[in-house]
């Protein structure tokens, strides 16, 4: 009687196992297939992006060239140009769209490009972030001899400026694949 319910004791242990073993082999089957459908979607969205940076060609061979390129888009009120050599961000692009839109509706757009300062102006910061190789960023800064009183539309009233040296446009600009764009403006 012992053997027989050691026999049904070992058969059930060996089913057990046999059933464990083909569990653990079919979740792990499973979870590899799972991971490799997800390298592949990944794989598939990376490829598309770099297909996206490739055929992007709305920017310059330098950053000069890119500002350059901006700024003579602002001054035809090309607003749909213009905001094409922003990074591939479609919030900012969005964002920039609006705000020069509504500068051209007012008539502002010509006069605030016309602002905008030569190239040879700016000062160029190099350091550890911008190596003007994969990122590169331009200041322009204006100094005041003496003191005035200015209109601030954030505030919603005049405020007087103090003499001395005001960072007036800092500009950073990334490189994409083969082109820099404007990150930040």
């Amino acid at each position: 009687m012992f053997k027989e319910i050691s026999k049904y004791i070992g058969v059930a242990v060996i089913g057990f196992l046999v059933f464990y073993l083909g569990y653990i082999a079919g979740w792990e089957a499973k979870h590899y297939l799972d991971n490799w459908k997800i390298l592949r979607k990944v794989d598939a969205f990376n490829n598309a992006i770099i297909q996206m940076f490739k055929n992007d060609t709305f920017g310059g061979k330098t950053p000069e060239e890119t500002y350059n390129l901006f700024v003579d888009a602002l001054k035809k009120q090309d607003v749909e140009l213009a905001v094409k050599y922003f990074i591939l961000d479609a919030e900012r692009r969005a964002r920039y769209k609006k705000e020069f839109n509504d500068k051209k509706q007012k008539g502002e757009l010509e006069k605030y490009a016309n602002a905008f300062p030569k190239w040879e102006e700016f000062t160029q910061v190099k350091d550890q972030e911008n190596d003007w190789e994969s990122q590169a960023e331009v200041r322009f800064s204006k100094t005041i001899d003496k003191a005035m009183i200015i209109y601030d539309s954030l505030l919603g009233k005049e405020r007087e400026i103090q003499p001395g040296t005001y960072l007036q446009q800092d500009i950073i600009f990334t490189k994409n694949i083969n082109i820099w764009k404007i990150s930040s403006l």
